[in-house]
């Protein structure tokens, strides 16, 4: 098939408009992503560092990986039981997790070895990917599109080569087209990178809400300033059989699996807006917010 043939040409027609739809629509959620960003990795605004949506494209993984900082790691992203993109992580986005999962002061700094990660540093990084593809699977979720992380068989690496399992091809299925996100932490030439990619085609179908290009009547505003709305801290959840459930008393006590200084999830119904570390005031529990 040759550029001249029509029906290639064509496809390339409409491969170009569906990337455009597509990095649109997710251009069209930045809020939401940065907001994910910022409650995964609270530590980011303990030491003020901003967090900004820095580019949406479609391309390749093999492209993503050969252009990001040393070392960095990659986690695919599963729709049910198969994979349809990856989360990227550059090299300063895993030492600025590994900085916020180590609990480091506002003046340290985890330095990595360019080489790659140790078994150590893999493991939390996977744990931070873990929580930001989460994360971006609730702030996307009112475009009808579910996914989540995957075991890591994409791994780390500092090599520009693209990533395989050991079972062959641990990529994204061929011929899919691919919209990356790319969300910035920082604004130096430190600042870390966090890139997630999807199928182009989620998107495509998706048609975006009314943009609201004026501002609410003070009326309005005025109103709602007294609306309640109930907010939960929820430290955690556990299932319990049904036969168990029924033989519960006063004075048992139901384990949660959770370490603990887990941190409580801030939320009103099904929205989580903060996490928090359980604590006192006076004689009452409390709730501070990170």
């Amino acid at each position: 098939m040759t550029m001249t043939d029509p029906q290639a040409l064509l496809r390339i027609g409409l491969v170009s408009e569906r990337a455009k739809r597509a990095e649109e629509r997710l251009k069209a959620e930045r809020k939401g992503l940065e907001g994910a960003v910022r409650r995964t990795l609270p530590f980011l605004v303990r030491r003020k560092i901003g967090v900004t949506m820095h580019e949406v494209r479609c391309v390749l993984l093999e492209e993503v990986i050969a252009s990001v900082t040393r070392p960095y790691h990659v986690t695919p992203v599963f729709a049910g039981d198969r994979i349809v993109g990856a989360l990227v992580l550059d090299g300063f986005a895993v030492a600025a997790g590994l900085d916020g999962v180590l609990g480091a002061s506002k003046d340290q700094f985890t330095v990595l070895d360019p080489a790659g990660l140790s078994s150590a540093q893999a493991a939390l990084a996977s744990r931070v990917a873990r929580g930001l593809v989460a994360a971006f699977d609730e702030a996307l979720s009112r475009c009808d599109v579910r996914f989540h992380a995957g075991p890591d068989t994409i791994g780390s690496s500092a090599s520009h080569r693209p990533p395989h399992g050991e079972g062959g091809s641990s990529s994204p299925e061929p011929g899919g087209l691919l919209v990356a996100c790319t969300l910035r932490m920082g604004e130096d030439e430190l600042s870390g990178h966090v890139t997630l990619l999807l199928p182009a085609a989620w998107f495509d179908s998706v048609v975006p809400g009314p943009a609201q290009t004026t501002e609410p009547e003070p009326r309005t505003t005025a109103a709602m300033a007294f609306v309640e709305l109930d907010v939960i801290a929820e430290l955690g959840r556990v299932k319990v059989p049904l036969t168990r459930l029924a033989t519960l008393k006063v004075g048992d006590v139901i384990r949660l699996p959770l370490p603990v200084d887990a941190r409580a999830h801030v939320r009103v119904g099904d929205r989580a807006l903060f996490q928090g570390k359980p604590t006192t005031r006076g004689a009452q529990l409390a709730i501070a917010l990170e």
